[in-house]
């Protein structure tokens, strides 16, 4: 082996993250996670996150050295400057961007360090990559590498034109919850006034367009005919409520489908429910329904993204096609009726989510990914 290649090959990552959410949802926990992980295993970072998010705060609390800045969007060239300043005095060989501006963030400090560093962009979700040529220009920049959270966002990558060699995929994580951290069933069901023997199907998600709750109300008049002691629990809050409420009045379901809104610790409080009902038409991957099935309940899910690596029909829960009320309906009236089929698809799915989806191999596969990159 060449001299020059040994010394690339003994190129240790030291990883500079962005993430410029403002709000604490799945994406950054998954960079929460992805923190906490690569500490454990001795990984120097610094993460650079927008001010005044939560992120930054839950990051300190673990002891990562943490930059915040105000963060403004793809055309925010100072905050580009400024973070490259920050990876060189950080000597980072690795920048990992974790939001699609910040992938772009990410593609100007990379040029500033002049190959010094590597860039990684995590790739979430499975929206079409736009065809505009900013679009294009973002996607099949040669020196950018995407860690997909799924095979399904995987295949839009492809579809957008990235070469497969520029493409891994990494599983997000989910840490099984200890049974300190779990909230006591009938303390949820008090507090979230659910009825003693009623059946409580829960939908956890912001309202918006790709969750598809929408579809999930459409479902409910035949679920509810079906059985008169389910109701429907909608967590998460949106640009969407409003439609949402309308549509629920308008089925005349406004004691029966109820939101919470914005719930905090809600994979805390699943073992509250009977059934989880994945509605969503577009989904990266889905890992509230792997909190779900580490929470023991039985699953309901569309077909979107990644989520039939999670779901497999008929073994860990029952898959249906998206944006297909009639099927959503019947395949949630199947696992409440059909309890010991149901039960061996609950206990499937606690161990497919314990053995695949975990935090500790979303790092190391991600710190895999960073070695093989500084390796050449």
């Amino acid at each position: 082996m060449e001299p020059a290649q040994t010394q690339a090959n003994n190129i240790e990552p030291r990883v500079i993250h962005l993430d410029d959410g403002p709000l604490w949802r799945g994406g950054q926990q998954q960079v929460w996670l992805l923190l906490r992980e690569l500490a454990r295993l001795g990984i120097p970072q610094r993460l650079v996150a927008q001010a005044g998010g939560p992120l930054a705060d839950k990051a300190r609390d673990l002891g990562i050295d943490v930059v915040t800045l105000r963060l403004r969007g793809e055309l925010d060239w100072l905050g580009a400057r400024r973070i490259a300043a920050l990876a060189r005095d950080f000597g980072a060989t690795i920048i990992h961007a974790h939001t699609g501006h910040a992938q772009t963030t990410a593609r100007r400090v990379g040029r500033r360090l002049a190959g010094q560093a590597r860039v990684v962009s995590t790739r979430r979700v499975d929206f079409p990559i736009g065809g505009n040529f900013f679009s294009r220009r973002k996607y099949l920049d040669p020196d950018q590498h995407f860690i997909a959270i799924s095979e399904g966002v995987r295949r839009v990558l492809l579809a957008g034109g990235v070469a497969p060699q520029r493409i891994d995929v990494v599983h997000s994580g989910v840490p099984e919850l200890a049974e300190s951290e779990i909230i006591p069933r009938e303390q949820v069901r008090r507090e979230l006034g659910i009825g003693e023997g009623e059946i409580a199907i829960v939908n956890i998600g912001a309202l918006t367009d790709h969750k598809g709750q929408r579809w999930l109300i459409e479902a409910a008049p035949a679920v509810l005919a079906a059985e008169p002691r389910a109701r429907i629990h909608i967590l998460g809050e949106g640009e969407l409520r409003g439609p949402i409420e309308r549509q629920i009045a308008s089925l005349g379901l406004a004691d029966r489908v109820l939101l919470h809104g914005w719930v905090d610790d809600a994979r805390r409080r699943l073992t509250g429910f009977n059934l989880y009902v994945s509605s969503s038409h577009l989904e990266g991957l889905g890992t509230i329904i792997i909190d779900a099935m580490l929470a023991r309940l039985p699953v309901v899910a569309a077909m979107a993204g990644g989520v039939g690596e999670i779901v497999l029909d008929g073994q860990t829960g029952r898959l249906v096609p998206a944006r297909n009320p009639a099927a959503l309906a019947t395949a949630i009236l199947e696992s409440l009726q059909n309890t010991e089929a149901t039960g061996l698809m609950v206990e499937r799915g606690l161990a497919r989510a314990r053995q695949c989806f975990s935090a500790h191999a979303m790092a190391t596969g991600t710190l895999a990914i960073y070695r093989s990159l500084l390796a050449g």
